[in-house]
């Protein structure tokens, strides 16, 4: 069966949105669907293209037909995406091949297959429309073709209330993280932690390693780990992540000795370096940017972020926000600290620390539930399991 999956985004980079759709269409595969994507790129070519999308994202994209729109501008991306799928749909109809499933994260593509070709589609969005796109978004929400898929519930109720609508056609699928992590213990960790490391960390100074994977936009909490960081100089602090600019600027203002801006580390690699730390920070602000001005998405995000260091199985530390508690159970699988409070996150570091059964409880529940729960291969099933 053939499913097609048209997306905005760019391929391969650095977003959360492109490691999110290669990763959805990596588990379509997985379940036995010949998966067609759909994407802007600007540097990929036919012969080299599902070679580098493996290394750099470290998954298997050999089962994916991949599908790019060249293009040197921003301007008209989606739209001009949505209509080379629409130009492959004609021929492949005509081949007999015909897709029997169509998920988009494309406005656009969601507009075309689900109202103009009348087809069952799956319309997975983000956030809430603005302008002339709200409009359409308001035309998808309202078809009866069209199941529409959201990030979180607090992002479910959000759009309901933006567009005057029932939610009974709005299904919450949160993100996730690969299927087969392992999850090691101490021992294997500090020995691991050598590789990694190698001469960038006097690693004998240090009694635990305290990881930060992420983006170093506004909102992301960097100035709380460096609040963190000065409090306990026998820890050493991890940070990985951000753009060239972000690294530079970070790497020249830091004054703090047990705190080190490793930059930018590639999706397939990340989780490894995740799995090999002692505790994992994700001090999300009350206003979290990605990247865009004016956009806030505070409120309903879902990080992947958080479903990878669930599957790294180590003590979570997370700011304590209401979109969050819909993964993350104070106590349980997680610690949970007002965003803000640099003291309550020292103090909640040091008791992990110091309590060994606390630090495996908080590490194994977590580990459990990304098993059961949250594996790219279980939201690409529930998410098929739609339209069928």
């Amino acid at each position: 069966m053939i499913v097609y999956y048209i997306s905005p985004s760019v391929i391969p980079s650095r977003t959360a949105n492109s490691i999110h759709v290669i990763s959805m269409c990596e588990a379509l595969t997985q379940l036995g669907y010949k998966t067609v994507l759909f994407f802007k790129s600007d540097n990929l070519t036919k012969a080299d293209s599902n070679k580098f999308i493996n290394q750099f994202y470290g998954v298997n994209s050999d089962g994916i037909e991949l599908n790019e729109y060249s293009s040197k501008t921003a301007r008209g991306v989606e739209f001009f995406i949505a209509i080379l799928a629409l130009s492959h749909f004609i021929i492949d109809t005509a081949k007999g091949r015909t897709p029997k499933i169509v998920i988009a994260r494309n406005l656009y593509a969601a507009l075309l297959f689900g109202i103009f070709l009348r087809k069952k589609v799956v319309y997975e969005t983000h956030s809430p429309e603005c302008g002339f796109r709200k409009k359409i978004q308001r035309l998808l929400l309202n078809s009866p073709k069209i199941y529409t898929v959201v990030i979180s519930n607090a992002l479910k109720k959000i759009i309901c209330e933006f567009h005057c609508i029932h939610d009974r056609n709005i299904h919450v699928f949160h993100d996730a993280a690969r299927a087969g992590a392992q999850k090691l213990n101490k021992l294997q960790r500090i020995e691991q932690r050598r590789e990694l490391f190698e001469q960038k960390i006097e690693l004998k100074k240090y009694k635990n390693f305290i990881g930060y994977f992420g983006h170093l936009y506004a909102g992301r909490g960097i100035e709380v780990i460096q609040g963190v960081a000065e409090k306990n100089p026998e820890q050493a602090f991890v940070i990985y992540g951000g753009n060239e600019g972000e690294i530079k600027k970070y790497r020249c203002d830091n004054h703090i000795k047990n705190i080190f801006f490793m930059g930018h580390i590639s999706p397939n690699l990340a989780h490894n370096a995740m799995r090999l730390m002692d505790i994992l920070l994700m001090p999300y602000q009350k206003n979290v940017s990605v990247g865009l001005k004016d956009v806030d998405t505070s409120k309903w995000m879902s990080p992947m972020k958080m479903f990878e260091y669930l599957s790294a199985g180590v003590p979570i530390i997370s700011s304590d926000m209401p979109v969050l508690r819909e993964i993350l159970k104070d106590g349980d699988n997680a610690i949970l600290v007002s965003p803000s409070d640099i003291e309550a996150w020292s103090n909640t570091l040091r008791k992990i620390i110091n309590n060994p059964d606390l630090a495996n409880g908080l590490g194994f529940n977590a580990y459990c539930q990304y098993k059961d729960k949250h594996t790219w291969k279980y939201r690409a099933k529930g998410m098929v399991d739609l339209l069928l």
